[in-house]
């Protein structure tokens, strides 16, 4: 049985964390490395919940558990909130639940026929298809280009009556656009909300820690939150913003720590270690 099938009046603490930025360690910080080890021995120790939310597929998620040595979480919400894995067995399996929900939510929507509804678009090219997922479908384009193609690309699925959406965003490392299509509404927050009623903890157990753009909606969810310094200074002033106007600004801590370091430092300010 899985920890989050916590008792009435047991209440666990529950860690949601993105990746990369997040809770990966950064190159050649021994003070990231050493936050991972404490953070490691409170999840081994202390009843500690762990999920990882990202926008990894999940064998890239697992490369990750093994070349940073990271802790083995119950539960792997990757594909940007299109997919959640979870420990069984020693094993990770598929939450079936959830690919049925998002079946029935997308009416089984053909990939082959959104592809070629796209596929006159000028500038717009498939990525790699490792990036390909059941309920994801990535794109790549110039960055210039990247809102007007969302734009588009959004417009011709209301057209066609297609239930997904598309979300764009900028690599900053190939200054190229990449553009996810995913089932409309979801995210990592729709994923890590509906994995909390399903498995049954609430708000009040969670801390989700995130540094970009596609952890927002996860950070103002209504669980604490805890931004690491290296989130970009835009989104930082875009969480406290929303969070403010939900009169919940005590949920948020913004830590001087990078990455791991962030991490740890947030679950200590809300004292969850």
């Amino acid at each position: 049985m899985s920890k989050l099938n916590n008792q009435t009046k047991i209440i666990r603490k529950v860690l949601a964390t993105d990746l990369d930025g997040t809770l990966i360690p950064l190159p050649d910080s021994a003070e990231n490395q050493s936050a991972l080890e404490e953070i490691s021995k409170a999840y081994e120790h202390n009843g500690l919940i762990l999920i990882y939310c990202t926008g990894r597929h999940f064998e890239s998620v697992m490369d990750a558990m093994t070349q940073e040595k990271l802790p083995r979480p119950e539960w792997i919400i990757c594909d940007v909130g299109t997919s959640i894995y979870h420990m069984h067995n020693g094993r990770y399996l598929p939450f079936e639940e959830f690919k049925t929900h998002l079946t029935e939510k997308t009416h089984a929507s053909s990939q082959q026929a959104i592809h070629s509804i796209l596929e006159g678009l000028p500038g717009l090219s498939r990525q790699q298809a490792d990036h390909q997922q059941e309920f994801k479908l990535s794109y790549e384009c110039e960055s210039s280009r990247t809102d007007l193609l969302v734009e588009q690309i959004n417009e011709l699925l209301r057209d066609f009556k297609i239930p997904y959406e598309a979300h764009g965003s900028i690599d900053p490392f190939l200054n190229c656009g990449l553009i996810d299509l995913l089932p409309e509404g979801v995210s990592k927050a729709y994923a890590l909300k509906w994995l909390a009623r399903h498995v049954g903890y609430g708000a009040d157990q969670v801390i989700y820690a995130g540094d970009s753009g596609n952890d927002f909606l996860a950070l103002t969810s209504g669980c604490r939150a805890i931004l690491v310094a290296n989130a970009g200074k835009d989104l930082t002033e875009k969480v406290k913003s929303a969070l403010k106007e939900k009169k919940k600004s005590y949920a948020l801590y913004v830590s001087k720590k990078q990455a791991t370091s962030g991490v740890l430092d947030g679950c200590k300010h809300f004292k969850w270690m």
